[in-house]
């Protein structure tokens, strides 16, 4: 089915304005020119019009840290899913991806599933049996023995280990490799995101990963955790909540992208059912979180959207709100809606097939109403969502 978007305000994801009057044409999955509206370009009978009326286009939102598999409503979603059929899980999953996808997320990366079963639900997606955004699944995480993540990991200890973890996720399907480097520093008074990896057995993790063309993304903390996963060259560090300017420094000059995932301390400011001691701790984490990624956005790191949902509280159609919030500590509107894009799809990747509104690429397109540059939380509700052409809701 042809598609054409009549008289939009066009944020293709890499100009540094909006571009009003535009049509985009759209023939089967790809995006296949943008016109003045009004042009003398020929149209085929067979096209369907969208009449813009003056609403925002631009590219659908990347979710760069998804757990879909996991009980975002449970007070331990990760212990709770140990106790868990996998059929239910995997039921719940479809339902979140489903969501996200209704909200303009077009693309996810999976960082980690109990039972790898994000690999099961990326191939349920692929084949057309549910709806969901495209998912890059990192299946097991890879963690210490007894460290964070344990209860959706594969865990291993020393260089030799680690590598053959790689290599077993490989085997197994992931697209991309999730490692814990640090502790959680969240809702515990106890832990301190202190390091569980070293940086010789990072390097050696991404050499592996490298060897066999996958990237890897760094659950990291506090800032010896995210120097190690800098220096040890992953792609993106993940949280950075407690890292400070020479921590982050280092970060920068590596090239690796930070996914800050602020919409977890964020929600967990209201979080119900918190002590007076989880509330405090809570309240200081929130602080250096709002530091760490002030700085990181001054320093110039390449900031990717990530929700972190499936953890308590966070849900999968909050990658409009971590858009906001990035804008709020500091990003221009502009910048948050290309970290939600194009630098999404750079992290991923991807940039040659999404990311952006341009003749050749795959036609995932949000159409909203309002201008997100004036107010971002117009994309909260997306009149329209379209996913590889397909008109999946809206009208």
């Amino acid at each position: 089915m042809n598609v054409r978007f009549r008289d939009v305000r066009l944020i293709d994801g890499q100009s540094p304005e909006a571009r009003p009057g535009l049509d985009v044409v759209v023939e089967g999955r790809q995006i296949d020119r943008i016109e003045p509206t009004g042009g003398s370009e020929s149209r085929s009978s067979e096209e369907t019009v969208i009449e813009g009326r003056g609403r925002t286009l631009m590219p659908g939102l990347i979710d760069c840290h998804a757990h879909y598999t996991i009980d975002p409503l449970a007070v331990d979603g990760f212990v709770e899913f140990a106790a868990e059929a996998n059929e239910r899980s995997i039921l719940r999953a479809a339902g979140m991806a489903r969501r996200a996808l209704l909200s303009g997320v077009t693309t996810a990366r999976s960082a980690g599933s109990p039972a790898a079963l994000d690999l099961i639900l990326r191939d349920a997606i692929a084949e057309g049996f549910i709806a969901g955004p495209r998912l890059l699944a990192a299946g097991l995480a890879i963690t210490i023995t007894g460290g964070h993540g344990r209860h959706f990991g594969r865990e291993a200890d020393g260089e030799i280990e680690l590598v053959r973890a790689v290599r077993a996720n490989v085997r197994d399907g992931s697209d991309v490799i999730k490692i814990v480097s640090s502790e959680a520093a969240m809702l515990s008074t106890a832990v301190a995101g202190v390091e569980e990896l070293t940086q010789p057995e990072i390097a050696a993790i991404v050499g592996e990963a490298r060897r066999l063309h996958r990237r890897v993304l760094s659950h990291a903390q506090n800032s010896a955790a995210v120097i190690a996963s800098a220096r040890g060259g992953v792609a993106s560090v993940e949280h950075a909540f407690l890292a400070d300017d020479a921590a982050l420094d280092v970060l920068r000059e590596s090239g690796a992208f930070l996914v800050p995932t602020l919409v977890v301390t964020d929600v967990w400011k209201n979080l119900p059912g918190l002590s007076d001691l989880q509330r405090r701790r809570q309240s200081e984490i929130e602080v250096a979180h709002r530091r760490s990624c002030e700085t990181a956005i001054r320093l110039g790191i390449p900031i990717a959207t990530g929700t972190d949902c499936g953890v308590r509280g966070v849900m999968p159609d909050m990658v409009w709100r971590e858009a906001l919030l990035v804008h709020q500590h500091g990003a221009s509107p502009m910048a948050a809606i290309k970290s939600a894009t194009s630098v999404a799809a750079r992290l991923l990747g991807l940039e040659s097939e999404i990311g952006t509104i341009e003749a050749g690429k795959v036609a995932d397109l949000l159409l909203v109403d309002g201008d997100p540059l004036a107010d971002l939380r117009v994309l909260e509700r997306p009149s329209l969502v379209m996913q590889r052409g397909i008109v999946v809701t809206g009208v």
